[in-house]
């Protein structure tokens, strides 16, 4: 099913889960592997999407679709053995639609879950807007919001019209951009800071390595004993 969903050129958010009486698993998946170049790969899990899960899997998350719905999450795959108790609760907590149930899992359909890069208007219009993985440019025909379905990062920047745009965090800590008036905006991710401190991290690794090395010794300093 996730490897069907990563041919398409939308690549929707899937969430993971799998339960078992001794723990929840789960990961969000955009049907592909995780690159360095990423804008989340070093990112932590927000604490709201981590109580979402939670709420869900314990039966009292009424709006727990409409969070994944903000974060892009499109559908949820319940990998088997499903545990049946939860497969009942998704399916009667409401926001979500059951799409197929095969011997590898259960999905589900979040209703109304926002596509990756999302303007609504004003008038409470939605409208999804094209965007690759670190970049988008489009056109807004007015005020409005752009609502990115990715973790919170300062590195997201908006522009519009040229002027950049604050980025702002909406209540569920999705990253937004509230529009003020018509125009072209570019989205981008800009990841100097990020690369940069990767880099570091190399940098250091590789030093470590160098000097847990043993040294070498000049041929005077090596004992008789060892040279015969």
């Amino acid at each position: 099913f996730i490897s069907d969903l990563a041919s398409t050129t939308e690549r929707p958010k899937t969430l993971v889960i799998r339960k078992s009486p001794e723990q929840l698993q789960y990961f969000v998946t955009r049907g592909g592997d995780l690159q360095i170049g990423n804008a989340d790969v070093a990112s932590k899990t927000p604490s709201q999407f981590h109580d979402t899960i939670v709420d869900l899997v314990n039966g009292v998350g009424g709006s727990s679709s409409q969070i994944l719905g903000y974060y892009g999450i499109q559908y949820v795959f319940m990998k088997n053995p499903a545990d049946a108790g939860l497969v009942r609760i998704i399916d009667g907590i409401g926001g979500f639609t059951r799409s197929s149930a095969t011997k590898d899992g259960v999905v589900w359909k979040v209703n109304n879950a926002l596509a990756r890069v999302t303007y609504q208007s004003d008038l409470g219009k939605y409208t999804t807007l094209n965007s690759t993985d670190k970049a988008s440019t489009a056109y807004v025909p007015g005020p409005g919001v752009v609502f990115l379905a990715e973790l919170f990062d300062k590195s997201w920047q908006l522009l519009l019209n040229g002027k950049q745009i604050k980025l702002e965090q909406n209540q569920f800590g999705v990253p937004i951009f509230k529009i003020p008036e018509a125009g072209d905006i570019s989205l981008i991710h800009n990841g100097v800071s990020r690369r940069a401190w990767i880099s570091l991290q190399l940098i250091i690794f590789l030093t470590v390595i160098v000097l847990a090395l043993p040294a070498g010794r000049k041929r005077r300093e090596v004992p008789l004993e060892e040279l015969v």
